[in-house]
């Protein structure tokens, strides 16, 4: 526990506060002074005894095809960099995955040697169970070569979840044809709250949408466009020289504000509390709503396909800034840990092994194997050029979803739509680092308590079945249930 605080605390040391970051980096580093032990991931096993390596992963199944052929390919492509190894996927135990693995391995159901995470993972670490990857990545070149911002800050923070990937940023997106056909064009030079107003008032007045914004049961998604520029830029602000979580801020109580007042004008989806994302992805295509947030890179570029194949390529998307105001970002990335990536296990006997197939698929032909898919299946090549075939989409990749370190000249075809990649560079573009702190344990009842107070009264003030003015009560309640203990807590955390 020690450690991961002191971890949370370099965190917080090394977060610019109020500043944004961009997409091209200088050649990235992570290191500490105590982490600099080598790790010799060359030279693994031999032809005659490869060195077995296991791995699970969500949706990853050993009986797929597909997964055995991938096996296949890293084993060679290894071998011929003289590591020999012999790659075994695991099966997951049967229910909601970031549920049941955690559970699995802590009481060593699964014992796998690299494992991934899509939470549970914070008690398990605590408990000294995953490995401290600091030394493999100071040691690495291509894992090290293909890492970006967040990933960085994400590391040296919490040195256990490796998840080389975009930034996992809500993008607004909506039909071109029916943005084209607006007046409310400002919004794309100028987009403040008001224009955002004035557009969605717009696509209801024309009968273009029976309301034009939707959501999956929160208003995450909706805080990604609009959070910054009502002034709510981190999880944890300084008020009044006094560190709160900005869900208890004045800042927070005007964009509720403004949710309602869409809520009650029939911009947002009378019934976006009860949707689930495939009810609101539903409602997207057949037209019901006219705008959404995606997640950048993959789930725009899906987004994008299916609205093309539903309603014809006049349809494509266009991707929509964040709002601007006291600020301008999507939502705030929390850097304080990775939510899901690839962990090793502390109780490996093949550590290196298993951290070499990891820097193996980081590498040339490792990300041109995850994400192109299966040479003469998913691509072809001829003469040096590549060419995707109709079952390049059914291709995802099993390790590092990013396009970083993959060589795109040469290929024709569309790895991502155009709307998915200008969704990446709006996400590099308006990046933005929050700020958070990983609470202790005896805190964690009063944060949920209080989040649960949040979700009731932030509900009901969109809604109308309370008003705006119960925000205060509302905070006093905040306060009363853990937040006066909390900010205490931060202050000394923060100081």
């Amino acid at each position: 526990m020690k450690r991961l605080i002191s971890l949370t605390l370099v965190l917080l040391i090394s977060i610019t506060l109020f500043a944004g970051c961009g997409s091209k980096e200088e050649t990235p580093t992570v290191a500490t002074p105590d982490d600099t032990a080598l790790v010799d991931t060359s030279n693994i096993g031999t032809v005659d005894n490869p060195v077995k390596v296991t791995y699970l992963c969500k949706d990853v199944v050993p009986t797929e095809e597909n997964v055995q052929k991938l096996v296949e390919e890293i084993e060679a492509g290894m071998a011929a960099e003289g590591n020999y190894i012999k790659l075994e996927i695991l099966e997951a135990p049967a229910g909601k995955y970031a549920d049941v693995v955690p559970i699995a391995f802590r009481t060593g159901q699964v014992s796998p040697d690299i494992i991934y995470f899509q939470g549970g993972d914070l008690p398990i670490a605590q408990e000294g169970m995953l490995e401290d990857l600091t030394p493999y990545i100071n040691n690495s070149t291509n894992v090290k070569a293909i890492m970006q911002s967040h990933n960085r800050e994400s590391i040296k923070n919490y040195p256990y979840l490796l998840w080389l990937a975009p930034a996992r940023v809500q993008i607004p997106v909506m039909r071109s044809d029916w943005f084209n056909s607006l007046e409310s064009k400002e919004l794309l030079v100028n987009p403040t709250p008001d224009n955002y107003y004035a557009m969605f008032k717009e696509m209801k007045d024309k009968g273009l949408s029976e309301y034009p914004i939707t959501t999956d049961g929160t208003i995450a998604k909706l805080d990604s466009v609009f959070n910054h520029a009502f002034g709510v830029t981190s999880t944890i602000m300084k008020v009044d020289g006094k560190y709160v979580y900005s869900k208890a801020t004045e800042f927070e109580k005007n964009k509720l504000e403004y949710y309602a007042r869409l809520y009650k004008e029939g911009l947002l989806d009378k019934e976006y509390i009860t949707k689930q994302w495939d009810t609101m992805e539903q409602a997207f295509y057949e037209g019901k709503s006219g705008f959404v947030s995606g997640t950048a890179g993959d789930v725009v570029n899906v987004y994008n396909n299916k609205m093309i194949q539903t309603n014809g390529q006049t349809a494509e998307l266009i991707v929509l800034p964040p709002a601007k105001g006291l600020s301008q970002a999507y939502q705030s990335i929390d850097v304080t840990k990775e939510s899901r990536g690839f962990a090793i296990n502390a109780d490996s006997k093949v550590k290196e092994a298993a951290w070499a197939v990891l820097e193996y698929m980081a590498g040339e032909e490792g990300r041109r194997l995850d994400k192109l898919g299966l040479k003469d299946i998913h691509y072809t090549e001829i003469d040096g050029k590549i060419t995707l075939t109709e079952r390049f989409p059914e291709w995802w990749a099993r390790f590092w979803p990013t396009l970083v370190g993959l060589d795109i000249s040469n290929i024709t075809g569309e790895i991502l739509t155009d709307p998915a990649v200008a969704s990446l560079d709006n996400a590099a573009k308006y990046y933005y680092s929050d700020v958070n702190v990983v609470l202790p344990n005896e805190l964690l009842p009063l944060k949920d308590a209080m989040d649960k107070l949040y979700i009731e009264y932030s509900t009901d003030i969109i809604r109308g079945t309370r008003s705006i003015d119960s925000f205060d009560e509302f905070v006093a309640k905040w306060n009363a249930a853990g937040g006066d203990e909390i900010s205490t807590y931060l202050a000394e955390v923060l100081k």
